[in-house]
């Protein structure tokens, strides 16, 4: 079925239509002005499809008047991929030339969305609350990027963990206030003693040693320190294995002269927790 409404002026007509799996075929075969296709993406908005977290909006496919199609790529691609019938917007009759005006403006943000959307409140969400969620997430394992609304459902869970972990690791010392610190932090926020969490933050971003048993956090800082602000993958989790490895000992009261990596997850999120626990009873 379709409905809509006509722009005679600009010669442009707009209708919202079922865009079915066969339909989405037959008009990317005349798909021949467009940018590489990103299958990463087109993968993540099949699972939004599949998942029913799909949301009709004014966005959607594009042709100029030639009929080639100008926008919607990624999407038809989505619906081919996930054998769902989604509903869009169909434009039709665009200028030739408008190909390069299309998607010209800034993009919103997964942060951007959320906070626009007001779900968190006026304290909102930046970027470094979504980094530490999705360090914090991935834990000792790289995993691929997830579709926002999986980070919605996951910030929503975790927001007090990850707020902690933003306002305790804060400080301007390059290698100290990065992801993969804060993320090790807002885990262990669900199972470590406040206090004795607070006080590992503070000897961390200060340097300043509370006892003689802060000696393994001093040469954390260090190695931090020199790692410096890392983005490589591989580095990003040997780091986050050793700042585990630390405050997993130090809450132990064990003082070691090496800092070694963490080989198993020491602090599990309660999901993952509930999780083990149903595996062992089974």
């Amino acid at each position: 079925m379709n409905t809509g409404s006509k722009n005679s002026a600009a010669g442009i007509s707009t209708r919202y239509m079922d865009v079915t799996p066969d339909l989405a075929a037959e008009w990317l075969e005349g798909n021949v002005r467009n940018r590489p296709v990103n299958q990463a993406h087109v993968n993540r908005l099949a699972e939004e499809m599949k998942a029913g977290r799909w949301r009709t909006t004014h966005q959607g496919i594009a042709f100029d008047a030639d009929g080639t199609l100008v926008d919607g790529q990624q999407r038809l691609w989505a619906i081919f991929v996930s054998g769902c019938t989604v509903r869009m917007a169909v434009s039709r009759g665009l200028s030739p030339d408008s190909i390069e005006d299309i998607d010209s403006g800034r993009g919103r943000s997964a942060t951007d969305r959320m906070s626009i959307s007001g779900r968190f409140g006026p304290e909102k969400v930046n970027r470094n609350h979504a980094a530490t969620l999705r360090e914090m997430v991935c834990g000792l394992n790289l995993k691929g990027r997830l579709t926002y609304h999986q980070e919605v459902e996951l910030m929503t869970r975790h927001i007090e963990a990850v707020r902690y972990a933003n306002s305790h690791v804060a400080t301007m010392t390059r290698g100290i206030n990065v992801a993969c610190v804060r993320a090790v932090v807002a885990r262990s926020w669900y199972s470590v003693d406040r206090e004795q969490l607070a006080r590992f933050c503070r000897v961390l971003c200060a340097g300043m040693p509370e006892s003689t048993n802060d000696a393994p956090i001093i040469k954390l800082r260090d190695l931090l320190m020199a790692a410096g602000n890392h983005r490589n993958g591989a580095l990003r989790r040997e780091i986050y294995g050793k700042v585990e490895w630390v405050l997993a000992n130090w809450l132990k009261g064990e003082s070691r002269s090496v800092l070694r990596t963490a080989a198993q997850e020491y602090f599990p999120l309660p999901e993952e927790a509930k999780k083990g626990g149903e595996t062992n009873k089974s």
